[in-house]
């Protein structure tokens, strides 16, 4: 029984020590969608990405997200450029 309870300790505690290691190592790329609009769309533009913002994360299906997974999708900014 003890040596049960010893390779049930073991096995937990390098879980936990590979989950962290991959928590670390994991490198943090923050993607930035760059929306190019005219520089008269511009406030139109982020006036819309605002109201996006508001709206709760869906699945493809429709059905909400349980989990708050927004930190892991890309950052969207509007742009004005000239033509």
């Amino acid at each position: 029984m003890l040596r049960l309870t010893l390779l049930t300790a073991i096995t937990t505690c390098t879980a936990v020590a590979a989950f962290a290691a991959t928590e670390a190592l994991m490198t943090e790329n923050t993607t930035v969608i760059d929306i190019e609009v005219a520089p008269e769309d511009l406030a139109r533009c982020e006036m819309t990405l605002q109201q996006v913002a508001g709206m709760p994360a869906v699945t493809d299906s429709g059905s909400p997200m349980l989990v708050d997974q927004s930190a892991d999708l890309p950052s969207v900014r509007c742009v004005a450029t000239e033509a």
